[in-house]
């Protein structure tokens, strides 16, 4: 985990994405969730995010487990 001073970087292992539209829509949950700077790479099952602290991680992981996949 990387720390930018406004906030932190952070790769969230993501199971179940299996397409680029998965990767999307892992994306969206995450930005609705307060994720900034997203990149989601489902040939590695992950995303990478910046949120601002620990409890905006979280709800970037419990956005994505809403949508069904499993994040680790």
């Amino acid at each position: 985990m990387k720390d930018k001073g406004d906030g932190m970087e952070k790769t969230i292992k993501v199971k179940g994405m299996h397409c680029a539209s998965c990767g999307k829509l892992v994306e969206m949950a995450a930005k609705e969730a307060g994720g900034r700077m997203l990149s989601a790479d489902y040939n590695k099952s992950e995303i990478r995010v910046s949120v601002a602290d620990e409890k905006g991680l979280e709800a970037v992981k419990k956005a994505i487990g809403a949508e069904g996949y499993a994040v680790y």
